[in-house]
């Protein structure tokens, strides 16, 4: 792999695992303390875009459960039969086009204040690279 390829994947790989959870919690303890009084259309689509990226983030908590208890296998007791990989990529496909449609929302709210300015776009950009690393891990 090339140099750049490698700065490139391991800041995939910051933003799936460190920014994406790291600004999740601190956008809803925030918008916690500073509920907006007025709900502009910068801040609904603002909220809109970091609930969505929560939703996704969510989605990929129970998709890891969901394998971890052997969900994707349809073995019946048989180990000749392979893993479930087309419903395992059907989700991962949901899960991106949440976080595709996160980063939409959040990037039509970041230009008036908001209480979640900044953390809606970068959790939402987060989530859509953990499903990138999801998707094309090595």
């Amino acid at each position: 792999m090339s140099t750049l390829g490698t700065v490139f994947y391991s800041l995939v790989l910051l933003f799936g695992y460190l920014v994406a959870p790291a600004t999740l919690v601190w956008g809803w303890v925030r918008w916690a303390k500073q509920r907006p009084r007025l709900w502009t259309i910068s801040s609904t689509l603002s909220f809109v875009g970091f609930l969505l990226a929560s939703v996704s983030a969510l989605f990929a908590l129970w998709i890891i459960l969901y394998a971890e208890g052997g969900g994707f296998q349809h073995t019946l007791g048989n180990p000749s039969y392979t893993p479930n990989y087309s419903l395992f990529f059907r989700w991962m496909q949901r899960g991106e086009v949440l976080s595709l449609l996160a980063v939409a929302f959040a990037l039509g709210g970041v230009f008036q204040r908001s209480s979640t300015r900044w953390q809606a776009p970068l959790s939402a950009v987060g989530t859509l690279a953990f499903w990138l690393i999801a998707t094309t891990w090595p």
